[in-house]
């Protein structure tokens, strides 16, 4: 089913059916939560405060520093 989804998301044939679009945006969202874990990571280690007060990640992601 993955495949299939992919291959249609890059080289359309057929209109893409509700099941690849979920399937599609679940892969995407899995896949960019070590990202956003990697930049917070990074943030926290160059000692970069974007805003005053903790981030909103904090409490989150803030298992990982320690």
């Amino acid at each position: 089913m993955f495949t299939s989804a992919l291959r249609n998301a890059m080289s359309p044939a057929k209109p893409m059916s509700w099941a690849e679009a979920f399937v599609l945006s679940m892969v995407a969202i899995f896949a960019s939560l070590p990202v956003f874990a990697a930049l917070y990571l990074a943030k926290a280690a160059l000692g970069v405060n974007l805003m005053s007060g903790p981030s909103p990640l904090h409490d989150l992601l803030f298992h990982l520093v320690r």
